[in-house]
């Protein structure tokens, strides 16, 4: 997407700075996590998929997703965390990050996008619906903390 001053746009290998620079993840991006992440290579990485937002020339905005095969189902592609900065919101780039995000799973084969959210996160379920995305019942989640005895 391309608006007067607005840019979506996939980050490869090459881009691992901006990545570094950007101010728009929960934490600092760190250069390992990203090398490993956009690919270790410098080849892009044929199942993560990062983009980013530019509002006026800044970074305001990402989405990240990973591509998932099981021997016995189709190619899904799982939103991993989209996230807007708070003063670029309400000027639908969460929803153009969520398009290109399916367009890019499209291209991969993927035949469904799926994320995950909290009960109480209504901002991000309401984003979420406004994309298009349909609310399921019944799903349960469960976590193991490997950092943990």
């Amino acid at each position: 997407m391309s608006g007067a001053d607005i840019i979506i746009r996939r980050i490869g290998p090459s881009d691992a700075a901006l990545v570094l620079a950007a101010e728009v993840f929960d934490h600092p991006a760190s250069e390992a996590a990203t090398r490993r992440f956009l690919g270790p290579d410098g080849r892009p990485d044929a199942r993560n998929i990062l983009i980013l937002a530019w509002l006026n020339g800044e970074i305001v905005g990402f989405v990240s997703g990973t591509v998932l095969d099981h021997p016995d189902k189709p190619r899904n592609l799982f939103l991993q965390e989209l996230g807007v900065n708070e003063p670029a919101r309400g000027r639908g780039i969460a929803k153009a990050l969520i398009a290109a995000l399916r367009a890019e799973g499209r291209a991969r084969g993927c035949q469904a996008t799926w994320v995950l959210t909290e009960a109480g996160n209504t901002p991000a379920r309401a984003t979420y619906a406004a994309a298009g995305g349909e609310e399921t019942t019944g799903v349960v989640m469960y976590e193991w903390n490997e950092g943990r005895s």
